[in-house]
């Protein structure tokens, strides 16, 4: 199966557990194929990561007018 190789690589890059969740039918070529992957990296706290990143983005700046110059 070719997404084995990418599974050993997120497992080496320290994910835990991977797996290959299934594949779309997505076909971008005759030899590509979509494929839906699970993977999660120990010790990583996700709802503090997310409250950190959150408060260091600026607000976005308010749109201008249309028809303005």
């Amino acid at each position: 199966m070719p997404g084995e190789a990418l599974l050993a690589l997120l497992e080496k890059a320290g994910f835990q557990p991977v797996k290959l969740a299934g594949y779309t039918g997505m076909k971008s070529s005759p030899y590509t194929e979509g494929a839906l992957f699970s993977a999660a990296k120990p010790g990583l706290d996700l709802s503090r990561e997310a409250g950190e990143s959150s408060a260091a983005r600026p607000e976005p700046a308010a749109s201008p007018q249309p028809g303005g110059s």
